[in-house]
């Protein structure tokens, strides 16, 4: 039997199994997903319209079978050697199913033109660490995909016409990076634009007249329009939509710093001085202690609008809906546009649901980028979810999943987060925890050892950081009401029992114990803003001088440092490169059901789209 390209060493930890990593959705009769992650793929014609699909699933028991759900068809893929499965528990699970060759040619064709030999980056599945780059390009009657992760290089050859599919030639595939095996839906293909479509800081943007109570120059009072859309006033008003007055609701909102918070059983303490140097400065310049708040008096100045498409879907434990979510960042002043250390992220869950529309969402977003007119094209994509009563559905008929802030001003302890959501029956913001973090008492702990041990599998996966910081571990109050910074994440070694082989994730020296502990810390809210990320705690930095688009964290835009607990270990990072790759597969998705096209296609595209993230930030 003839083969093109080589079937990827099966591999369960260690660095060599990063390429071929990814995930997909089993449906299951309930409601839950369960992830799965070939660590190899292949496909193999058997006639004109069938091939035999094969996928190393190593999470999965050796010897059984595995459902996928297309439309109203349930697929099995066994290893059981049985109905084109070769040898029976060896870990290979494999499904001979119909294939339409001509479709899987033309997908192939599409991703030819849209790289055109580009590289681009690539990241551990469904994980944030930048691990290697990609690169796409034609070459003859095939489509040549050449991985370098390291010191490591591998080359896939995909063909570009159908009468190049050979009976019993198989195709080993790439993973990770975009779905295969169906043509893209979207229209003409543009590559994702960071500054236009995912992270926009431009000053014709965040200081627009008409939209923006915007800081020209420092020592000056803003200019604009304040109570233009995108101004923290209007926005807090939309929010609010009725159930009080602006000036109230934003009092209330900054009345939970002035008094200790019990949240989830643990006190977070007052810190009064945030509500007197924001709230009760505000009423000073609005005419005097108690006054309404007036909307030309507010210290907050815009300083971003961000897409997180990428937190779309049910499988995060913390994202919006399945478009994700759109935020604004703002910071805060002293009133005359001198800064002070505090930025606060209105963070909104989109109300859009449904392939195809989720699909033309993101097309919009990319298309910004070759827009004439683009603040009012952007603002109608952001009035989707900011507007008064985007959301019927929801509480005050707002679309707003969540506001996060965070604060060090001046006579505060230290940098603190917090987050606040709409209770179920509307009204006023109310403080809740911070997800993913664990309350600061537990750090070094038996109890947080406990929880590693337990969840390790979960906390690396692949695809990594599946776990969930509960309110309760082992009955104990688990999960934080405000995140403190800084902190370092650990356990000591002693109280663990978490493997130390090869990490599947990161390259050696990195093992389970190292990744298990490093997933943690990443994905709680203090860690991700500070030591593991050398991040100021601000992604948009607070501090940014005035007149300048908002300096962004090298989390954001690239940057490698080593892991705080092991310094050994480099850690990656370029997260605005992932949200792109992310924004153009959204945009490009097929959408297609079964009877569109051969049901054997979109099982293909099911194993070879990249897991999404599950995070909170």
């Amino acid at each position: 039997m003839q083969r093109i390209s080589h079937f990827p060493s099966v591999i369960s930890s260690g660095f060599f199994a990063l390429a071929f990593v990814t995930s997909f959705s089993v449906a299951q009769q309930s409601d839950t997903t369960t992830s799965l992650t070939p660590t190899g793929l292949s496909i193999t014609p058997s006639d004109d319209k069938a091939a035999l699909i094969k996928a190393k699933l190593p999470q999965e028991k050796p010897g059984g079978q595995v459902s996928i759900t297309i439309g109203d068809k349930v697929l099995v893929l066994s290893d059981d050697g049985k109905r084109g499965d070769e040898k029976p528990g060896d870990g290979i699970f494999s499904i001979k199913t119909e294939f339409d060759f001509e479709a899987f040619a033309k997908a192939n064709l599409q991703l030819a033109e849209a790289h055109k030999g580009e590289a681009r980056a690539l990241f551990s599945a469904g994980g944030r660490q930048h691990i290697g780059t990609r690169r796409i390009v034609a070459d003859g009657e095939h489509l040549l995909f050449t991985d370098q992760t390291g010191r490591v290089e591998q080359r896939f050859h995909l063909p570009l016409t159908r009468d190049l599919f050979r009976v019993d030639r198989t195709i080993d595939l790439p993973l990770f990076g975009q779905p295969l095996g169906v043509p893209t839906g979207g229209g003409a293909h543009r590559a994702a634009s960071i500054p236009h479509s995912l992270m926009i800081t431009d000053l014709d943007v965040v200081n627009d007249p008409t939209r923006t109570w915007a800081c020209r120059s420092p020592n000056q009072p803003p200019v604009g329009n304040p109570t233009g859309e995108w101004t923290y006033w209007r926005l807090m008003e939309n929010i609010a939509n009725g159930t009080a007055s602006t000036s109230d609701y934003i009092k209330r909102f900054f009345d939970h710093w002035n008094s200790v918070q019990t949240i989830n059983n643990q006190n977070v303490l007052a810190r009064p001085l945030v509500y007197q140097q924001i709230i009760r400065e505000w009423e000073i310049r609005s005419g005097g202690v108690g006054a309404p708040l007036l909307p030309e008096e507010s210290p907050f100045r815009l300083l971003g609008i961000v897409l997180r498409l990428d937190l779309r879907g049910e499988r995060g434990v913390y994202g919006g809906g399945e478009a994700g979510e759109g935020r604004f960042v703002f910071s805060l002043h002293d009133g005359n546009c001198n800064n002070k250390s505090k930025t606060l992220i209105l963070e909104y869950k989109v109300p859009i649901a449904g392939c195809t529309d989720v699909r033309d969402w993101a097309q919009k977003w990319v298309d910004l980028a070759g827009s004439a007119n683009y603040n009012d094209d952007l603002a109608q994509l952001t009035d989707v979810f900011t507007a008064a009563g985007a959301n019927p559905a929801a509480p005050n008929q707002s679309a707003i999943g969540q506001i996060r802030t965070n604060e060090l001003l001046p006579g505060s302890p230290g940098w603190e987060l917090r987050e606040f959501v709409l209770p179920r029956i509307g009204g006023a913001m109310e403080q809740t925890t911070v997800k993913q973090e664990p309350q600061i008492q537990h750090n070094n702990s038996s109890l947080l050892a406990n929880f590693v041990n337990t969840q390790w599998p979960s906390l690396i996966g692949p695809p990594p950081a599946q776990h969930e910081i509960t309110p309760f571990h082992n009955s104990i109050n688990f999960l934080a009401g405000a995140a403190p910074a800084a902190v370092l994440w650990n356990v000591p070694n002693s109280m663990l029992t978490v493997p130390t082989t090869p990490s599947p994730n990161t390259p050696p020296p990195a093992t389970v114990r190292d990744d298990a502990l490093f997933e943690l810390a990443l994905n709680t809210c203090s860690g991700c803003h500070v030591i593991e990320t050398g991040t100021p705690f601000a992604h948009l930095d607070y501090n940014t001088p005035v007149g300048q688009p908002a300096l962004l964290s090298g989390f954001l835009t690239g940057i490698t440092l080593p892991d705080p607990r092991n310094p050994a270990i480099p850690r990656t990072f370029n997260d605005l490169a992932r949200r792109a790759i992310d924004l153009d597969n959204a945009a490009n998705m097929s959408c297609a059901i079964d009877g569109d096209i051969a049901v054997g296609n979109l099982v293909l595209e099911r194993l070879t789209t990249p897991p999404r993230v599950h995070a909170v930030h």
